[in-house]
């Protein structure tokens, strides 16, 4: 978890008491007539201002009517808030605002004010180089920290392209440079993505015992090294769906010691190896606001082929298949219901614990789990949250930022009541880690304070199927 996106959090959290709210703007309707309201109107035109960098083409892309469309009020309406909502989850934007004026006898003009995001992101990196928070708390130590600095910038020539490079140092090393073009052809439906980078660290686990990973250090060179490029082409035929293919090249060496430690640790016992991977997603995406949903559902199928038989000596075949769904709903004003599952299945003859997947790490997890982490080869888990605004969705400004950028936040608080299951099967290790090969189950009360830029803090008391009690930190949404 990145240190600064914490300390902005607190921030904010603090900022929110001291600016002046009003409930946030979304989409206005005005009828400029004396009769009654017509049933059908006609879309006169379409004004921008605001996007300052972002090109009106990229605007429309996410829009569900455009200029000249004929529609019933009704559906104007409901097309008009559905593309606002899209428009804010490019991440293009801070604020959306849409006005739709209906004039005599049935022309309606929108009008879409934008307050752009800032692109430009030089990132200091100061983090802990677990992969979950709550270990490092377990066991903190300045020495597994990461250093380094992570500069982003997004819509560069003003078409929702990012360029992003990694420099991180320390604990574990990552290097990296990527670019994502979302559109090339003329009707915007195709768009591809490139990445290469290294990794490399001087401590790795080598196995996992009583459900917590052991670490083998490297004084003489680096335990772990690896190399990787991936290029990936993107087909979005409407607004709701996408599909992505991609091919990878991956080089993998590990020191020897890692082999003697655990025998099972690389594919056939390997320490160095290579191997081509392909990999299709397919991604269907309906909520309201993907930082934080409300309301919608969501769909996302993966496939994931690691070793295509490509190179003389690829020691590897292994198969992933990953499923998530999840649905929200809006039950009563300011009340809230999410339900999500997600499930994996690993098959393969070159199984290993280098390629393993895990409970425990980032959001695959039960809550009330955070502190172990559960090896195998096959997991579902199912997820349930409860949640009442506290603090509903308010607009305010902060009056000595002179930028409208920062100045204008938006933020919210949600108390939550929530409840998780799931279980991970081991066919390897289970006779060392007791968790895996059972159900687990976790229930809870929290806080989520979300607020512009995506920014989500989430704290957790949970009580485990163990009986476990435990106070848990997080910076994603909970479903």
């Amino acid at each position: 978890m990145k240190t600064s996106a914490l300390i902005l959090a607190l921030t904010l959290l603090f900022i929110s008491s001291r600016v002046s709210g009003s409930d946030e703007g979304s989409l206005s309707v005005f009828f400029n007539g004396t009769g009654d309201f017509p049933s059908r109107v006609v879309v006169e035109r379409i004004d921008l201002s605001g996007n300052d960098v972002t090109r009106p083409r990229i605007i429309f892309r996410e829009m569900l009517f455009e200029k000249g469309d004929t529609l019933t009020a009704d559906q104007l309406f409901k097309k008009a808030e559905i593309s606002r909502q899209n428009l804010l989850n490019t991440a293009l934007f801070n604020f959306v605002e849409m006005q739709v004026v209906v004039d005599e006898p049935n022309h309606a003009i929108v009008r879409i004010d934008f307050i752009e995001r800032w692109y430009l992101w030089p990132i200091p990196i100061l983090e802990i180089g677990y992969l979950n928070l709550n270990h490092w708390l377990d066991e903190p130590s300045l020495s597994t920290l990461n250093y380094g600095v992570y500069i982003t910038l997004d819509n560069f020539r003003g078409r929702m392209q990012r360029l992003e490079l990694l420099v991180r140092a320390g604990y574990r090393q990552n290097f990296s440079l990527t670019y994502d073009n979302p559109y090339f052809n003329a009707r915007q439906t195709f768009g591809w993505r490139a990445e290469v980078g290294l990794h490399r660290s001087r401590e790795v686990p080598y196995l996992t015992r009583d459900n917590r990973q052991l670490n083998f250090r490297s004084d003489d060179g680096y335990a772990y090294l690896q190399y990787y490029s991936r290029a990936g082409l993107t087909y979005r035929p409407g607004i709701f769906n996408r599909h992505t293919l991609t091919i990878g090249y991956n080089h993998y060496r590990y020191a020897d010691s890692l082999l003697i430690l655990n025998p099972r640790f690389g594919p056939e016992g390997m320490s160095e190896f290579s191997f081509f991977n392909l990999a299709y997603q397919f991604r269907h995406d309906r909520r309201d606001l993907k930082a934080y949903p409300l309301d919608g559902h969501f769909l996302d199928f993966r496939i994931n082929r690691q070793g295509l038989g490509i190179l003389e000596d690829e020691a590897m075949n292994v198969t992933s298949f990953e499923l998530t769904a999840r649905k929200y709903w809006p039950l009563f004003p300011n009340w809230y219901f999410a339900a999500g599952f997600k499930g994996l299945a690993n098959t393969g003859s070159t199984i290993s614990y280098f390629n393993r997947h895990s409970l425990g790490f980032r959001e695959d997890l039960v809550r009330g789990y955070e502190n172990y982490v559960i090896d195998g080869q096959y997991y579902v888990i199912f997820k349930t949250n409860l949640k009442y605004a506290l603090i509903p969705q308010t607009t305010g400004n902060i009056g000595f930022i002179p930028s409208e950028k920062f100045s204008k936040v938006h933020y919210a608080l949600y108390l939550n009541l929530f409840a998780d299951a799931g279980t991970i099967e081991d066919r390897y290790y289970v006779d060392e880690n007791l968790l895996a090969n059972r159900w687990l189950g976790g229930l809870g009360i929290g806080l989520d304070f979300v607020t512009y830029y995506d920014k989500v803090l989430r704290t957790e008391f949970t009580l485990n199927r163990h009986r476990e009690a435990g106070l848990f930190f997080h910076l994603t949404a909970p479903i």
